[in-house]
């Protein structure tokens, strides 16, 4: 028999590093959690997919998860990727409008299960301030479990996270010319 227990205590993970596998884990977790029927979403920065328009990039997790599990998915990005100290006016809106959509997920009672997909490029980017970020944290609803994915390691966020876990590229198609595939690596 399946539980629809919600969580009692929801913890923070924190999955960061140069290898691959980080958003994959969180899709890991929603598909899990879908199983138990928690209630889940996913938001992903500096990533944009516009299926309509045809642009942006096509992850395959955004179409299975919108059109087959009807799994929310928030995504601040544009169509081409942000560069660092290449900010401007539209991309620091951007990135202030994804923090406080964070806020209001991760302090609402709508979720179980909240992934912030690609948290530490928008430090590393500085596109948000850290201490800013950990505000926003510390005011969680307490039954909300957190997943938070990025390539950085931000000391900050191993310090106060539940789960540490660091993924390490060893060795990797791309060093031998081989570029991402559809359905495999996005």
């Amino acid at each position: 028999m399946m539980s629809t227990d919600k969580l009692k205590t929801g913890l923070i993970h924190y999955y960061f590093g140069m290898g691959c596998g980080k958003t994959s884990i969180g899709l890991g977790h929603i598909v899990r959690a879908l199983g138990r029927n928690l209630r889940t979403i996913i938001i992903q920065f500096l990533k944009k997919h516009d299926p309509t328009a045809q642009k942006g990039y096509f992850y395959g997790e955004y179409i299975t998860l919108t059109e087959k599990l009807n799994v929310p998915v928030i995504q601040f990005g544009e169509f081409n990727f942000i560069k660092s100290g290449k900010q401007i006016a539209n991309q620091l809106e951007m990135a202030q409008n994804a923090l406080s959509k964070v806020k209001e997920v991760i302090t609402s009672d709508n979720y179980d299960l909240v992934i912030l997909d690609e948290v530490g490029s928008m430090i590393k980017l500085k596109l948000w301030k850290i201490k800013e970020f950990l505000k926003i944290l510390e005011k969680k609803n307490p039954k909300i479990e957190v997943i938070i994915t990025g390539h950085q390691k931000i000391p900050e966020l191993e310090s106060i996270a539940d789960y540490v876990t660091h993924l390490e590229a060893i060795k990797h198609p791309f060093q031998k010319g081989i570029l991402a595939r559809p359905g495999i690596e996005f």
